[in-house]
């Protein structure tokens, strides 16, 4: 006989209002979303097949490969990531009636332009680019929505739809990158110089000149503005920035209006390279013509990239029209909000497969891990941008991290351990790797290695210089570096909640991710440095501690600097 139900409880009865979600029939929405994707594809290949084609032949014959080939695979991976760890929302989720109307648009959107394609009636009208821009607008639409049909909460579906939308431009922007760069600049060229003009007219010191349509400056100094410098390439990356952002944190924001960010942030980074020109010019004019054309000039643009970017993503957390609750409350309920020293005062429950033996670590807080990484970029990229030739602004690195390190030392609390033998040794191996790869062993070049020379400051500068630069090379940068790649990143990719993760919990994904981020950070030297990073990971995985991939960090760079000081290899610092 069934057990009672006790009299203040209501019995759960299983709804059958939708075949989606039946708990009797939980295959019943995968096997209908496959359905639809199939039925689609079908009809795109029987009715269009040797328009694809053509189309993909165009695409390889302009770019030298089928990156799209890449695109798709890395795509696949994503999704097939994000299946695997919420495959009982997807089997069971029930259909949003919006979204199965926005794939059935986006669908005959796509029909009508590989018709008009087919036929030769766009051509005509948008060009061979135009037509590649509008059929891959419309393809990547009709993906979006068939993704969109997957997602577990339809709540989820327009950061998808816009993050997909906003990356899948870009990465087409990129295929004909000099093409659209020189056909943005064709439209708004005219109008940044005249703007420049204006805000250069006040501040110049003398009349300002315009030789030719796009030379201006003064007598004494004056640039010629080229295509690759009217802000193209900085609102790709501003689409990308904030597409990212938006998909990563869409739990606090609000849909359709958050996708107004994208305009918004588009003329925002215009603007701010009109102020990026005149300054350029400004600096040329009244401190030093070789800092605003080797300094300067390369790094103005990641400087007004990262203000807007910033500021944009700062602002729309502080405005309840963009986000669904106050930038406080985003990561938790009042309820649950955690102290600054939660990491260290209470450890949450950790994650599925984390070690949880007793003396486990769970690390330092996200913004105790982020914050000097970030301090040591912005000093990095301001101080490059006020030199020329030798970096004499080197030790402001240094102090700006202490500083950020020190105020935050309450978050670290490190324990009096003894340094690990083992990551030591790491360290040693990794140097030696490090040289034996090393692509110019033996042949740099005199005159850069001439040119970072500290000597040419003169004593006792030089040797003041040179402490500093050892100090940073083996303490700073590696403790910045380290509580960003292996304290942060590993454990972000574990786990949407950072602080849930145990220092050291490995799996495939963070160890590989991680160690290749780590790499493409040192531009060129990123397999060299991809290597060391693997190194590192290793050296936090043998007894789950960050000090140990710090030490093994510091190890490698101190056998570096004793290498360049040794031999005067200056150019190895970089």
């Amino acid at each position: 006989m069934p057990a009672p139900t006790p009299p203040n409880q209501s019995m759960t009865v299983p709804t059958t209002s939708s075949a989606d979600d039946s708990p009797h029939r939980p295959w019943q929405g995968f096997a209908v979303r496959v359905a639809i994707i199939g039925i689609e594809a079908c009809i795109l290949a029987g009715l269009f097949g040797g328009t694809l084609r053509a189309l993909r032949n165009d695409l390889e014959d302009a770019t030298g490969f089928n990156r799209w080939r890449v695109v798709g695979l890395a795509l696949a991976a994503i999704l097939l990531f994000h299946a695997r760890r919420h495959l009982p929302a997807y089997r069971s989720s029930r259909f949003s009636p919006r979204l199965l109307a926005a794939n059935g648009l986006a669908f005959v959107a796509l029909l009508a332009c590989l018709g008009g394609v087919s036929v030769g009636a766009i051509e005509p009208i948008l060009g061979p680019h135009g037509q590649h821009l509008l059929t891959m607008a419309l393809a990547s639409a009709w993906v979006a929505s068939v993704v969109a049909l997957w997602v577990p909460q339809a709540a989820d579906a327009l950061p998808l739809l816009g993050a997909l939308a906003g990356i899948t431009a870009m990465l087409w922007a990129m295929v004909y990158i000099e093409d659209f760069t020189k056909l943005f600049w064709d439209m708004s060229g005219g109008t940044t110089v005249d703007l420049v003009e204006r805000l250069l007219a006040p501040f110049a010191g003398g009349p300002v000149v315009r030789p030719e349509p796009f030379v201006i400056g003064t007598e004494d100094f004056r640039v010629q503005i080229k295509a690759d410098c009217g802000g193209f390439q900085g609102i790709g990356l501003i689409t990308m920035m904030l597409a990212g952002y938006l998909w990563w944190f869409r739990s606090i924001h609000r849909f359709p209006q958050s996708l107004l960010l994208f305009p918004v942030g588009i003329l925002l980074i215009w603007m701010a390279n009109v102020l990026r020109i005149t300054a350029l010019i400004l600096v040329g004019i009244w401190i030093d013509p070789a800092i605003a054309v080797d300094g300067f000039h390369s790094q103005a643009g990641w400087i007004t990239f990262l203000i807007v970017g910033l500021g944009t993503i700062w602002v729309a957390q502080q405005m309840r029209f963009f986000t669904l609750m106050p930038p406080a409350d985003a990561s938790l309920p009042a309820s649950e909000a955690r102290s600054p020293d939660h990491a260290i005062a209470s450890p949450p429950a950790p994650v599925a497969g984390s070690p949880v033996e007793p003396g486990v670590l769970y690390g330092p807080s996200t913004v105790a891990c982020l914050l000097p990484f970030l301090a040591l970029t912005a000093v990095t990229i301001l101080t490059q941008a006020f030199t020329s030739g030798f970096n004499y602004l080197y030790p402001l690195r240094v102090i700006a991290v202490a500083a950020v390190l020190w105020s935050l030392r309450r978050h670290y609390a490190p324990r009096p351990e003894p340094i690990s033998i083992v990551a030591v040794a790491i360290g040693v191996l990794t140097f030696l790797v490090w040289m034996a790869l090393a692509p110019g062993y033996g042949l740099e070049d005199p005159e850069k290695v001439a040119a970072m020379d500290p000597a040419q400051l003169g004593q006792p500068s030089a040797l003041l210089w040179l402490l500093f630069r050892v100090a940073g090379y083996t303490i700073t940068v590696p403790i910045a570096e380290e509580l960003v790649f292996r304290g942060f990143l590993a454990r972000r990719l574990i786990d949407d909640d950072v602080e849930r993760v145990p220092v050291g919990t490995f799996t495939w994904l963070s160890f590989l991710a991680s160690s290749l981020a780590f790499g493409l950070m040192h531009g060129a030297d990123w397999p060299r440095a991809t290597l060391a990073g693997v190194a590192f990971a290793l050296a936090l995985y043998q007894r789950r501690r960050l000090s140990d991939a710090i030490v093994a960090h510091a190890t490698i760079n101190a056998c570096l600097a004793g290498y360049v000081i040794a031999t005067g290899s200056w150019t190895e610092w970089g």
